[in-house]
């Protein structure tokens, strides 16, 4: 055999191994990334951002959307009218009155500020969908439209 055929044979031999490496290289680089997006995918969410209006609202810690224990609402931005927000948390297609049920909460907070936190203690209503909802109004609003901004959500509660 020429020596000649033998260099041109290990030079395609070292490019065909070039190749098979590379794409083994770039294969495992596809998988391991694949597998980072799927751990992304799987992790729950630990929190809701709702925004409307310029009001804007985190609720934390939760998983996906359910919830247990205490729970804070927390206040990223509010309007700049606002004087009162109301932060409420009652059963799914709930019918009655809202200041005696024992599995609504209400709280109305008074000269809101950014960053301020409002609690809600889970462990006092009942396991079960509820609807989370925050509003911003101003003193001397109409009562047929009080409403500067309103973020609602639904939660899954299991205490």
């Amino acid at each position: 055999m020429k020596p000649e055929y033998v260099g041109i044979g290990i030079l395609v031999l070292a490019v065909i191994g070039i190749v098979f490496i590379s794409g083994c290289v770039q294969q495992s680089g596809q998988e391991s990334q694949q597998a980072t997006q799927n751990q992304e995918i799987q992790q729950p969410k630990t929190e809701i951002n709702l925004e409307n209006n310029g009001l804007k609202v985190k609720i934390s810690p939760t998983e996906d959307k359910k919830v247990s224990g205490v729970i804070t609402v927390t206040l990223q931005s509010i309007p700049s009218e606002t004087t009162k927000i109301l932060v409420s948390m009652a059963p799914q297609g709930f019918k009655g009155d809202l200041y005696s049920d024992p599995n609504v909460i209400i709280q109305w907070v008074e000269s809101p500020s950014v960053g301020q936190e409002i609690l809600l203690d889970t462990t006092k209503v009942e396991n079960g969908v509820y609807g989370i909802g925050v509003s911003a109004t101003y003193e001397g609003a109409p009562e047929s439209s009080p409403w500067i901004a309103l973020v609602q959500t639904q939660v899954n509660v299991q205490n």
